[in-house]
């Protein structure tokens, strides 16, 4: 009804996924990388989740498309079902031709395609939409499914995608062994106001606008109204557009934005819009300063949330406890096969040369043995040994007589390697006693595989060597993280000693310019 008064070729803020409207944030590119590594490196179990509305299905579905090629894909948009329910769908779908009667036959027939799959490189992946209508029993179902795998790797990958809910689930005690399995997981959250903002202009520009029809006062409305809920900003942007085509509004101002907001929530549902003559707060857009004349909160209100972010900071500050930056929660993952020994002395830790090469200090610290060019070289030695304990990074790095950190990765590995934590604790201190350097950190990979791939594991690599420094309480803002994927090798990629030298992160500091 109102393409052609607002001079639109298609409807921009249609509920249903179009490819063609796609719009990724940061958080959405970053969600896509590390789910698409999971995959590709055959981590096993995923988990995606996020509120109704964030944007789970439209990842999902660029993710498929990512990977397809590679790919046996079987979906299960409703896990409401019973067992033989539930593997009637998967013969279906994994195209067994015929009725599944028993677990026995159904895992017999399993196993006989995962191997024929791993026999033409294709890899298997089991995506279960709606994570949190799964009910105990079936859950430990599908865990089980995994224990069909090969020496060295695993057979099929488990993609669980649900609504926040499903981490309460997961958390529940007897579901333990579910939760201990997943190796990569992100919770997705709603889009900030300039996400919100790009978002909306996005999908106006797709649809063919070519002026501004939505005034910057609409724009706060709506993410006042949304909270970054993608879903809720196409249903009240596609409202106002309604709604001025029918007031014959050229430009939507936030009066129409209040006015659908209002006409869009259920009778008896709590107001998200003021009073009149109440004030209201304000959403600054980007580049734009918040007004600062009226608050909404009360002195009273004010003073109370003062004193609970003094006590906040001051248990952290006494227990030395961290807040996590990771899209997920690393301390809720268990390590899986056999328990991890204690960590040897250094003088009996494994045959071979020292992970980090050290020298003795005239104070009896330990200091680092630095190569011509100033780097220091961080390699994996001994994968069995405990990550640095408390009280680890007592002696600080003369980060003046260091140019470069060079953190090697193992072949098919995000995980940094066990005896860098040490060092990198000892870099953090450093850093905090040294305010006025920056750090960048620069990912790298070998040249063998698909270029974007590449780009974003060294992305992934990175952004966990900046995310471990910010949780030693390094300001994220003193850090930036790149991915260059094979970029400046420093080997050559026709050896395997070569592919492993380039399998990098370099951690290069910076001063700030005097002034």
């Amino acid at each position: 009804m109102y393409l052609s008064f607002y001079d639109l070729r298609r409807k921009p803020f249609e509920i249903t996924v179009d490819p063609d409207f796609l719009w990724l944030g940061e958080k959405h590119k970053e969600a896509l990388a590390t789910l698409e590594y999971g995959i590709r490196e055959d981590k096993g179990f995923l988990l995606l989740t996020g509120d109704v509305g964030t944007g789970k299905t439209v990842l999902i579905n660029r993710l498929v498309r990512n990977i397809h090629l590679q790919s046996i894909i079987s979906t299960v948009p409703d896990p409401g079902l019973d067992l033989i329910d539930f593997y009637n769908f998967l013969a279906a779908s994994f195209r067994f031709g015929r009725t599944i009667k028993s677990k026995g036959e159904f895992l017999a027939l399993l196993k006989k395609f995962l191997i024929k799959a791993e026999a033409i490189k294709r890899k298997v992946l089991l995506l279960i939409d709606e994570s949190q209508r799964l009910n105990h029993n079936l859950l430990e179902e599908i865990r089980l499914l995994s224990n069909i795998e090969m020496e060295n790797r695993k057979l099929i990958n488990i993609f669980f995608v649900g609504q926040s809910e499903f981490n309460q689930i997961l958390l529940e005690p007897r579901n333990r062994a579910v939760r201990q399995r997943i190796a990569v997981r992100y919770q997705i959250e709603p889009l900030s106001v300039e996400e919100t903002v790009q978002y909306v202009l996005h999908r106006l520009q797709v649809a063919g606008a070519e002026h501004a029809i939505f005034t910057a006062e609409a724009l706060r409305e709506i993410y006042v109204f949304t909270k970054g809920n993608p879903r809720l900003t196409n249903i009240i942007c596609d409202h106002a557009l309604l709604t001025g085509y029918s007031m014959e509004r050229e430009t939507i101002d936030s009066g129409v934005i209040r006015e659908c907001a209002e006409e869009l929530q259920l009778p008896g549902e709590r107001t998200l819009l003021p009073v009149e003559g109440k004030t209201r707060g304000a959403v600054a857009l980007p580049d734009e300063k918040p007004p600062g004349k009226h608050s909404s909160l009360s002195p009273f209100i004010v003073t109370v949330l003062i004193i609970a972010a003094i006590l906040t900071a001051g248990y952290f500050m006494f227990t030395g406890e961290k807040i996590s930056t990771m899209p997920w929660s690393p301390d809720q993952l268990a390590p899986q096969g056999p328990p991890v020994p204690a960590p040897p002395k250094p003088e009996a830790a494994m045959t071979g040369k020292p992970a980090v090469a050290e020298n003795k200090t005239s104070e009896g610290q330990l200091a680092p043995d630095t190569g011509t060019d100033g780097s220091i070289e961080i390699k994996e030695i001994n994968p069995v040994a405990q990550k640095s304990a408390p009280g680890a990074a007592e002696s600080l790095f003369n980060l003046s007589n260091i140019n470069k950190v060079v953190i090697r990765f193992n072949h098919n590995s995000n995980e940094l390697p066990t005896n860098a934590y040490m060092p990198l604790d000892r870099f953090a201190a450093s850093l905090l006693n040294n305010p006025d350097i920056s750090v960048i950190v620069n990912g790298y990979t070998d040249d063998t595989g698909v270029l974007s791939y590449n780009v974003s594991v060294s992305e992934f690599r990175a952004n966990i060597v900046k995310s471990y420094l910010v949780g030693k309480g390094v300001d994220p803002s003193r850090i930036a993280a790149n991915g260059l994927g094979p970029k400046d090798p420093i080997g050559s990629n026709a050896t395997a000693e070569g592919r492993s030298l380039n399998r990098r992160v370099e951690i290069i500091f910076t001063k700030k310019s005097p002034g």
